[in-house]
């Protein structure tokens, strides 16, 4: 952006500055040495010029963000920077439900992997005998499980401290908190309840068949957990990259493949290709953010027209649109009756099926949307803040001429004094520092 305009930089002043300083001059009227500084310029009343500094303070302040806003929005889909979502490449599957895919680091394009799925990691499960919830049980239960990261030993009693009989569902209630209590033996209990009959149910925390465990002893009211359900089994999968097949198998079912560029996780038995290529998703959702910055940049700027020559000017140039409408259209966007571009994203999504190249030269290219709108927004970002609240700074104030006065000699009241302090801050650092010189030296005149 240019130097001087309104982002600042550093060899000009920003609007922050430029409005802070005014809000000094009129606050200086309440004391002794402001007849001084009036004698430079007068300011009609503290007050109303206080909130009229604010006023333009704010507008300046969401002029600055939206637009910067917008410049963001537009660098996700120009193709001239870096980390556009064209070139975000991502990792995907052909059949989810077999194996997802996720990008672990730097992808390359075209990849192509053909993923066989023998079978998955699983963790073992034992479960006891279905009993009804509310019946009584007769048996204790005394037993150990030695799981792959320790021993432990669950002993519950079926009676109560008074001697009363525990239910089913008490004690299997009482053997899994128990077991949960301890969490050294890699194994974890839950109780299942399925018309109106509970199980105890012991699982291990990890998958494969390193991670087995055994019950010994008396499980009594719990008969049966002795017994594997479903035993612990390691992953089997091969890889066929580049015509070239390798089998493997894993303890878990989150593996790497393709040079560990792509994590992914195994589901069920079948066949995937893990590819590598652009999320249209990202795309759509880039433009949506465009559209809806852009959008609101119209508003601010048209809510604001009467500001100064520069808003207006910059309202023009945004009303004009980023584009044709028969370019709009074919990427989905229109225009509603509010005169806001309204984006429809399945049709942009089948546009992006249909041409890819097209839709990416269209959108991010060297004339395309993006860089229309970025433009639009770096030429009222290096506008100068003078221009931009011209009006506001120009004397629309009683007591002041309507027109743009300026220059040091001009006394025409609040209005030109706005305008005298914009022409010193946009003259340079050596024109404001003259003029606080001058303020000074008044001051001690005083």
């Amino acid at each position: 952006m240019s130097i001087g305009g309104i982002s600042g930089g550093g060899y000009g002043y920003g609007y922050t500055s430029s409005i802070n300083n005014l809000l000094q001059l009129s606050s200086l009227k309440s004391t002794a040495s402001y007849s001084a500084i009036n004698a430079v310029n007068r300011v009609s009343s503290t007050n109303s010029n206080t909130s009229a500094y604010a006023s333009v303070t704010s507008f300046l302040k969401d002029y600055q963000s939206e637009l910067t806003g917008l410049e963001a929005a537009a660098a996700k889909l120009q193709t001239s920077k870096s980390g556009n979502v064209f070139t975000e490449l991502e990792a995907g599957s052909t059949d989810e439900s077999v194996a997802t895919a996720e990008k672990s680091w730097r992808l390359e394009a075209g990849l192509d992997v053909e993923l066989e799925v023998h079978s998955v990691a699983q963790s073992q499960r034992n479960v006891s005998v279905a009993n009804y919830a509310a019946d009584l049980a007769e048996e204790d239960m005394e037993f150990e499980i030695a799981g792959p990261d320790g021993s432990q030993k669950i002993s519950i009693s079926s009676t109560n401290a008074n001697g009363t009989k525990k239910t089913y569902k008490q004690m299997y209630q009482e053997a899994a908190k128990a077991v949960n209590a301890n969490s050294g033996t890699g194994v974890k209990a839950s109780v299942e309840s399925e018309n109106g009959k509970v199980s105890l149910v012991l699982a291990g925390k990890k998958t494969g068949e390193a991670n087995s465990f055994t019950v010994s002893g008396k499980t009594g009211a719990a008969a049966g957990l002795e017994y594997v359900d479903r035993a612990a089994s390691d992953a089997s999968y091969t890889v066929t990259q580049d015509g070239y097949s390798q089998s493997y198998t894993s303890d878990t079912n989150q593996v790497s493949i393709a040079y560990g560029r792509v994590d992914v996780e195994l589901k069920k038995e079948g066949s995937t290709n893990i590819y590598s290529g652009v999320d249209s998703d990202r795309i759509t959702d880039a433009v949506q953010d465009l559209v809806d910055s852009y959008n609101s940049v119209t508003n601010l700027l048209e809510a604001n027209a009467g500001r100064g020559r520069g808003t207006a000017a910059h309202l023009s140039s945004f009303q004009r649109g980023m584009a044709h409408e028969k370019t709009l259209a074919a990427m989905g966007i229109t225009t509603n009756k509010a005169g806001d571009l309204v984006l429809d994203k399945e049709k942009l999504t089948e546009a992006l099926e249909k041409d890819y190249d097209f839709v990416v030269d269209t959108l991010g290219g060297q004339f395309g949307l993006a860089e229309n709108a970025a433009q639009k927004a770096d030429r009222a970002l290096s506008d100068s803040v003078q221009r931009i609240v011209s009006n506001d700074l120009g004397g629309k104030t009683s007591g002041s001429s309507s027109g743009s006065g300026s220059g040091a000699g001009s006394s025409a009241g609040a209005g030109n004094a706005y305008t005298q302090f914009a022409n010193f801050v946009s003259g340079g650092a050596y024109n404001l520092a003259n003029y606080y010189a001058v303020g000074m030296l008044l001051n001690t005149m005083a």
